[in-house]
């Protein structure tokens, strides 16, 4: 594990492999060990990089709170300080947020995107677990969210209901790494801090990719219950994904479900756009 210091507080991450850069980033509530099967794959070909972001795995608590901006300025940080441009994002969740809020800002640093269940305000709104969300929205949850620490079924319950029948299937909801810190007191104020910025994530769904904008494939899980599988189809519509791939048997975690498919989606997407070429360094050469 490395560690890059981020306005004084530690961001954990992983690096393996050499050659055009790819940024793994995990959605809400996991960490970045959830992309180890396609950290494996890609890191024969590009140097590898699995973020844990601000607030989970092993990365400490923010000091500005969860909102998306804070999450892209990580990003833009990070990048930054590894020298890295023309790098290919790839995110699920929260994680392609951040990605794709990262390239609208900075599209000539990017060379593709991966966008796996990507979260905005319809993607969520339009989900089974939008009523749990507008919930935690209007409620004063913020003091038991930094107190609580998740018991055992509990976590049991919460991953298996992020889990499509491929999953279920493998009984992924007993799995070490997607129960990872879960169970730490405290971690639930990411996901409430998350919450209360849904807002902000409404930009992707007006956003419409301009000329020359990077290019970008989804893919969802389409027993997704955290999100709507439905509501991405649209979202792929508007943001000119190519490929636009669905999962049926698949949840919001399909790089753990069916880590040979989601690799594969990602290395043919990396071959067909002919973009992941070597990387050049942000500032100069």
């Amino acid at each position: 594990m490395d560690v890059f210091e981020h306005q004084g507080r530690a961001v954990a991450f992983d690096r393996a492999g050499s050659g055009a850069p790819v940024v793994f980033l995990h959605n809400a509530g996991t960490q970045r060990h959830i992309w180890d099967d396609q950290v494996s794959a890609l890191q024969r070909d590009h140097e590898v990089f699995a973020l844990d972001l601000p607030g989970y795995g092993q990365s400490e608590q923010p000091a500005d709170g969860y909102r998306l901006a804070d999450y892209v300025r990580m990003l833009g940080a990070f990048l930054a300080a590894h020298r890295l441009a023309d790098v290919v994002l790839v995110g699920n969740c929260l994680g392609s947020a951040t990605s794709l809020g990262y390239a609208m800002e900075h599209p000539d640093r990017v060379s593709a995107l991966v966008l796996i269940n990507p979260l905005t305000w319809d993607t969520v709104s339009s989900g089974q677990s939008a009523g749990l969300a507008w919930a935690d929205a209007r409620l004063p949850l913020a003091p038991l969210a930094r107190r609580l620490a998740l018991p055992g079924p509990a976590v049991s319950l919460i991953v298996g209901n992020q889990l499509g029948a491929r999953g279920r299937r493998q009984d992924l909801q007993h799995s070490p790494r997607l129960r990872a810190h879960w169970s730490d007191r405290g971690r639930l104020q990411a996901l409430h801090g998350l919450v209360q910025d849904f807002p902000a994530y409404a930009a992707f769904d007006r956003f419409t990719p301009p000329p020359g904008f990077p290019p970008i494939c989804t893919l969802w899980g389409q027993q997704n219950r955290i999100l709507s599988a439905r509501a991405g189809a649209r979202l792929a519509r508007r943001l000119h994904a190519h490929p636009a791939v669905e999962l049926p048997d698949c949840g919001h975690l399909p790089m753990v479900e069916d880590p040979d498919k989601v690799t594969a989606v990602i290395t043919d997407f990396l071959a067909t756009t002919g973009r992941a070429h070597v990387p050049k360094a942000v500032g100069g050469s």
